[in-house]
């Protein structure tokens, strides 16, 4: 199975078109350009940015003599009026409003399997659609037998209105048509809403997908491209020629995207030990499973164009089935299907209807007019559709079986009884208007093709001005895709720091040391106030705690003792134009001589994450974000592991200090010592080596309780004014809350190589109880006073 994410292979040609640009330029000219420098899916510009495509030169049409005509029989007679377009295009829903899934036990729906000779021809199917349009659409296809491709290529890119919007920003036209469809749907896609308008995606939460079927990936880059690393994604496809190319995702950073082939390693999603095993792997992520699938199959059908969809059947099966094991409840789906002719491929759709509250067959514009392409949009998943996927893991087993016998004569031909889709007055009637109205703009776009073919005169005048219109619409940006482009450190540090950029000697400002309990009370008015995360032990510089830039994909920065910036030896998966606070540490899993240590990415505060500016947030909203960031780009459970881990430290507040060391407990190390240890939440641990402490408020201000309004107040110690939460402004934020910088500069430390340090070789169980005693008391005086 060849797949693809977009429809070069949908529409009826003759002949396999197997590039756009394949004929625009000479070999001899590529060579030249290779000498100077030229790298492929590359622009010329000095960082590699610029335009990607080159401009297409004009070809004579194959062999056919100066002045044949075509015969004029065969088609239209080349004259062409233009044809009226929906801008934007309507969506009609239709509800589940009978029975759902479970109310079909897995015998009921066995006993709807009918076999038979196996279908060789649409012609025939005319149960769910006008017979006339079929008859058609199918005779309409016959005038492109005597077009060759170079001219059906370019009569199609002359008369389709929409053709000059191509690919956009991305890497292929299947992003598009993704940005397309979420704009017709009300952007259901990447803000998923249920049924009473309140996010699926809680505000601390990632956006889990999935892109089945769809490499090299033009889907999952359109939906990064909208989520940045705000989501996690999850891509499954055929290995080989067809892979995901996530080098190419210029729109979009591709460090959140988990490729994953299933448990045979081969991307067939034919198979149900890959099928299962995909939803294993994603369950381990998110157990709810994800809030929005993708899926976007298809292969070659060179010569037998007009039974796409008899070819396409299993396709169709395992694309709804693995949506319906991987997909949380009120999940959304949406999957490319081809022609919807015949009882079996009704039958799936019939079966996603009751498995889901509303369904919608839609035709986006950007898909074109002459192919036989269309997507099912399935939104609500329903709690319960196990009988379904019982049934239909049977029925791509027969299939498989049936694969396995090419000889065999049979078939499934029905996976639903006709007479139940019959009765179904409202679903059959859905079908037969969606395949009629989709036929005829088919119809029209075959034949606007073949008469632009004939008629070299002919020209579609609204491209331009659809293209903008569709663009605004679909919320994308009018421009052409670039790489891009590589900054210097200073220009990029310059973007992402804005003013504090000015004056950078708060990045030298080191933390002000703590030598016991005590010395804590000169900084600290109320505990409430204040934060810890326990860092590592620092054995090398390497492993201090500081500032990283991430500048490109591959390239992280640290910023050294020495006041400079440096590359980090080891590989870490994190995303450009971030710019965070934090330490490499050692992390450990077993005891003894069989401990493994491994390096791992600590992430504390941040500035921006992805290009998302984070730096005047509160405290706490940026540790949350930056939980989300190292959730989102972490790969915990891949098999071959290219990268080291990343995973945000744990905040605690500073009156928890002591449940916090009652959590540690003793870990024999490889030489046989013994440390203390803080459990990670993947069977690892580290050996902290003190702790870094925050205050969440600027300096002037401090927290209370008022115990009379039983409020939270926040008190200006300068103007002695008073601020409960709902009195303060965006303003007044600003003023009350620590930006990262102000975090920054009066952050303490707490080394536990002084006197009252939790180092097993050097402390003694008493020191560790006088430590904590003294910290509870320390504690319980501060809020004494405060209250």
């Amino acid at each position: 199975m060849e797949e693809h994410s977009d429809d070069e292979n949908s529409e009826p040609t003759p002949k396999k078109i197997k590039r756009e640009w394949v004929k625009s330029y000479s070999n001899k000219a590529v060579e030249m350009m290779k000498k100077m420098g030229y790298e492929n899916d590359k622009g010329l510009g000095k960082s590699n940015q610029g335009r990607l495509e080159p401009i297409i030169a004009v070809q004579q049409d194959g062999r056919r003599g100066f002045g044949l005509k075509l015969d004029e029989a065969q088609g239209p007679a080349g004259q062409w009026e233009p044809e009226e377009l929906d801008i934007p295009e309507s969506v009609r829903w239709l509800r589940n409003l009978g029975p759902k899934s479970n109310a079909y036990t897995y015998d009921v729906f066995m006993s709807n399997i009918k076999y038979g000779r196996r279908k060789t021809t649409l012609d025939e199917e005319t149960q769910f659609c006008d017979p006339a349009i079929l008859h058609r659409i199918l005779n309409a296809k016959t005038v492109f037998d005597d077009l060759n491709d170079s001219e059906l290529r370019r009569a199609r890119s002359r008369c389709n209105p929409f053709e000059t919007i191509r690919s956009s920003i991305f890497l292929n036209r299947a992003a598009v048509k993704m940005a397309n469809m979420d704009s017709m749907c009300d952007f259901i896609f990447t803000k998923p809403k249920d049924k009473n308008g309140k996010s699926l995606v809680g505000p601390n939460e990632l956006f889990y997908f999935a892109d089945m079927c769809a490499g090299p990936g033009g889907f999952s880059e359109y939906v990064l491209f909208r989520k940045s690393w705000e989501a996690k994604g999850f891509g499954f496809t055929l290995r080989g020629a067809n892979d995901f190319k996530l080098d190419k995702f210029f729109a979009a950073s591709p460090e959140s995207f988990d490729c994953y082939y299933g448990a045979k390693d081969d991307g067939n999603i034919f198979d149900q030990i890959n099928q299962d095993s995909l939803n294993e792997y994603i369950r381990k992520h998110t157990p709810q499973g994800v809030h929005f699938a993708m899926a976007d199959g298809g292969f070659s059908v060179e010569g037998q164009e007009n039974i796409q969809e008899i070819l396409s059947k299993q396709l169709y099966l395992c694309q709804f089935l693995t949506a319906l094991k991987i997909l949380r409840e009120n999940g959304i789906f949406v999957c490319k299907v081809f022609d919807l002719f015949t009882p079996f491929s009704v039958g799936l759709v019939y079966l996603m209807y009751k498995c889901f509250d509303e369904i919608a067959i839609i035709k986006p514009n950007s898909s074109r007019p002459a192919n036989s392409e269309r997507y099912l949009v399935c939104k609500y998943k329903h709690a319960d559709t196990d009988s379904v996927i019982y049934y239909m893991d049977a029925i791509n087993n027969i299939l498989n079986e049936e694969a396995e016998d090419p000889n065999t004569e049979y078939d499934v031909l029905e996976v639903i009884n006709y007479n139940d889709i019959i009765e179904d007055e409202e679903f059959l009637r859905y079908i037969i208007d969606s395949n009629n109205s989709i036929g005829n703009k088919q119809i029209v776009g075959l034949r606007k093709i073949a008469a632009f073919a004939q008629n070299v005169e002919l020209k579609e005048t609204r491209q331009s001005e659809i293209r903008q219109k569709c663009l605004k619409l679909w919320d994308l940006t009018d421009r052409l895709r670039q790489a891009p482009e590589v900054k210097t450190t200073d220009r990029l540090l310059e973007e992402l720091l804005e003013d504090w950029f000015k004056d950078l000697n708060w990045l030298n400002v080191p933390p002000k040391e703590m030598t016991s309990v005590a010395s804590l009370g000169t900084h600290i008015q109320n505990v409430q106030d204040w934060y810890f995360v326990p860092i590592g032990r620092g054995e090398t510089n390497i492993n201090a705690c500081t500032l990283f830039l991430c500048k490109a994909r591959g390239n992280l920065l640290r910023y050294t003792e020495q006041k400079r910036w440096e590359s980090v030896d080891h590989v870490f998966d994190v995303q450009p134009r971030s710019i965070f606070f934090g330490e490499i540490v050692y992390e450990n899993y077993g005891e003894a001589r069989t401990q493994t240590r491994v390096v791992a990415l600590h992430i504390i505060d941040a500035i921006c994450l992805g290009g998302i500016n984070i730096r005047r947030r509160t405290f706490r909203e940026r540790v949350s974000m930056c939980e989300k960031y190292a959730l989102s780009l972490n790969k915990p459970h891949k098999k071959e592991r290219t990268s080291c881990a990343i995973r945000s430290k744990p905040v605690f507040r500073l009156q928890d200090m002591s449940s916090f060391f009652n959590k540690m407990r003793h870990y024999v190390l490889k030489d046989n010592s013994q440390r203390f240890g803080y459990a990670l939440d993947d069977g690892k641990f580290f050996v902290p080596g003190g702790m870094l402490i925050f205050c969440e408020l600027t300096p002037n201000y401090v927290s209370a309780y008022s115990r009379s309004h039983n409020k939270l107040y926040y008190f200006d110690t300068q103007n002695n004014e008073a601020f409960y939460k709902d009195q303060i402004t965006d303003t007044k934020a600003r003023l009350i809350f620590a930006s990262f910088r102000l975090s920054f500069l009066r952050r303490l430390l707490w080394k536990w190589t002084n006197i009252h340090q939790v180092d097993e070789h050097t402390v003694d169980e008493e020191e560790k109880i006088l430590f904590r005693s003294e910290f509870v008391q320390f504690i319980t005086a501060k809020q004494t006073a405060n209250s």
